[in-house]
């Protein structure tokens, strides 16, 4: 009996040795324990549905009914500033092209800058009514000049929308006038501006100005986020009314390099709307600090098991620094790292093509979840390369089974 045993023993020792030249199947290692974090006491917020986010990494710092279907009001016209400003980095409109007035953009209701058929704006002028003064007539021209017709530029929205991963919203126009079928929640609002501020910056440009002077000076196009100029940091993003919808708030401020997105549904008033929002933004500027986890371009430990690739073993990274919010006294090595790879991953793979998912936790809380990258191209092997691949995973999986009897 010892002997046999002596005899698998050195068997086992030879096969290993072949196993080596295997590329072996990818598994992770067990990261060490998160420890237990108590995480900021939340503001008391007095609207119906609200969140807070981290415009880097879309991390979630703060929700109140945060999916629960709301109206979005002049909140909608994030949207048609992201579509304008898409336009024009297509190629497709200029800040300089005349939009034509309608006249149903002259019989808009709401919020207006009393566009009159007769006048003559740019783009930019009505990119600059939509995003300080809330126009309504502004966001129809630019449907209208954009899409061709309010109905073929919703659609769109709607498309666009999709894209984004919104999905508990619902355009019907552009401007957000009241309609049953017109709705979003908090958290897709949030995704939104984040979208718009993360892909087209330009519109801060616009969204923190409090006043705009036009028609010889006669007509002050006035912000409607009164929040300018109070708020340190604050410079946008747009605010929303409607009887149905109450007041709301997408507002976005940034403080020593990090920048937060707050949105509030709902507020009994402008007064309240303000103070709302003020609290939410101080809990994340007061009680969280920046953690930076993972640079852009450094691939990770783990790497992604591609049966069919060259490498077989493909790095992996982020395409950005992934940087996020933890409570004051926190340190990277309080946080739990998982990796979630694609099913079925095949070569051919390029890089930058995406292939899996990384996480961070705190606790039981999940901080934040981003894609992970291909590090490098991966080209599909051979036929002469599988067959000696399935012999080396042939060969390990003798190793394994043969350890595990001895």
């Amino acid at each position: 009996m010892v002997k046999r045993k002596g005899w698998r023993r050195w068997l086992a020792g030879v096969f290993a040795a072949l196993a080596g030249f295997a590329a072996a199947v990818p598994g992770s290692a067990a990261p060490a324990e998160g420890q237990a974090v108590s995480w900021p006491s939340p503001p008391s917020l007095e609207v119906p549905s609200a969140i807070l986010m981290d415009a880097a990494s879309g991390q979630i710092l703060y929700e109140k009914n945060a999916h629960e279907r709301r109206y979005p009001a002049s909140m909608t016209k994030m949207m048609t500033l992201y579509l304008a400003f898409e336009s024009i980095h297509q190629g497709k409109a200029h800040l300089e092209d005349i939009v034509p007035i309608s006249e149903n953009a002259y019989n808009t209701g709401g919020s207006q800058v009393y566009l009159d058929p007769r006048e003559k704006f740019t783009l930019k002028d009505m990119i600059t009514f939509v995003a300080v003064h809330s126009g309504n007539d502004a966001a129809v021209a630019i449907a209208e000049y954009l899409g061709g017709s309010v109905e073929q530029f919703v659609k769109r929205m709607n498309d666009k929308a999709k894209a984004m991963g919104l999905h508990e919203t619902h355009f019907v126009n552009p401007d957000g006038l009241h309609d049953p079928n017109h709705y979003t929640s908090a958290y897709d609002m949030a995704v939104l501006a984040r979208e718009l501020v993360r892909t087209y910056p330009e519109v801060l440009e616009y969204t923190k100005l409090r006043d705009v002077w036009i028609r010889n000076h006669t007509f002050n196009a006035s912000t409607t986020n009164n929040l300018l100029g109070k708020y340190p940091g604050l410079d946008g993003i747009k605010t929303g009314f409607t009887d149905e919808a109450g007041y709301c708030l997408a507002a976005t401020a940034k403080r020593e390099g990090v920048r937060l997105i707050g949105v509030i549904m709902g507020a009994s008033d402008d007064e309240a709307r303000q103070k709302q929002m003020t609290a939410l933004l101080d809990y994340g500027f007061m009680n969280f600090k920046p953690l930076k986890l993972l640079q852009a371009g450094q691939p990770l430990d783990e790497r992604a098991y591609v049966p069919n690739g060259v490498p077989a073993k493909l790095p992996a990274t982020t395409k950005e620094d992934l940087v996020v919010l933890v409570p004051e006294g926190v340190s990277q090595a309080q946080l739990v790292r998982s990796v979630e790879w694609k099913a079925g991953l095949q070569a051919p793979i390029q890089q930058g093509d995406e292939i899996g998912t990384v996480l961070y936790r705190l606790g039981d809380r999940v901080l934040v979840r981003v894609p992970l990258v291909a590090a490098e191209n991966d080209d599909k092997a051979g036929f002469l390369r599988m067959i000696f691949r399935g012999i080396a995973n042939f060969v390990s999986g003798v190793v394994q089974s043969v350890f595990k009897r001895a």
